[in-house]
């Protein structure tokens, strides 16, 4: 199944900003146009959402966004790391068993060999620091993601466990949708930096 670099690309961004946690990705290059329709896409809702035990909307930072270094090219893959600040907002809990976490701050790391063409072997770990409605810090979790391998964009990869901390022992999934100008893939300087929204479940 072939996919456009922009599914690529978005895997890396959103795996290293959830956590480091997808990268549905690998395959042919893409045009322009097709990069622009596959963006547009609204982003798929987790399959587990309605047994979640919390559920979050997600963005970068503003300041923070997923910054990659090197940066992402056309051209071999290399050994590529990541790193930014996800915002956890509007936080429920469906199963109605979390009433205290509202938001929360989630500060992410992640290593792949990756280009704008694909990504293989994504590692990443992050760190949620969860508040309650009144800004409270009522808590942290690491949560902790690989894929070895590649991967394509029809792949659910957006996944992990939670290792310590706050739903220590649960998984989470989810979806995004990627906001940065993926033409910068064919500037000399390179994709430096992502931006994107989304929805994270814990189950």
């Amino acid at each position: 199944m072939s996919q456009s670099r922009p599914g690529r690309v978005r895997g890396l961004a959103v795996a290293v900003v959830v956590a480091g946690l997808a990268v549905p990705f690998l395959a042919s290059t893409g045009s322009a146009e097709t990069v622009a329709r596959q963006v547009a896409r609204p982003a798929a809702q987790p399959a587990a959402a309605a047994a979640a035990v919390l559920k979050c909307d997600v963005r970068t930072a503003p300041k923070h966004p997923i910054v990659f270094t090197p940066a992402l090219r056309d051209a071999a893959a290399r050994h590529t790391e990541g790193q930014g600040v996800l915002l956890l907002e509007n936080c429920t809990s469906p199963s109605g068993t979390i009433t205290d976490i509202k938001s929360g701050r989630l500060e992410v790391s992640g290593s792949a060999t990756a280009s704008c063409r694909g990504v293989a072997d994504l590692t990443a770990t992050g760190t949620a620091t969860w508040r309650n409605g009144q800004g409270t810090s009522v808590g942290t979790s690491t949560l902790t993601a690989s894929h070895p391998g590649s991967a394509t964009l029809a792949d659910n990869l957006l996944s992990g466990t939670v290792a310590s901390g706050r739903l220590k022992g649960r998984t989470f999934s989810g979806s995004g949708t990627m906001t940065s100008d993926l033409n910068q893939c064919t500037t000399a300087a390179g994709f430096t930096q992502l931006t994107g929204t989304g929805q994270i479940s814990f189950t």
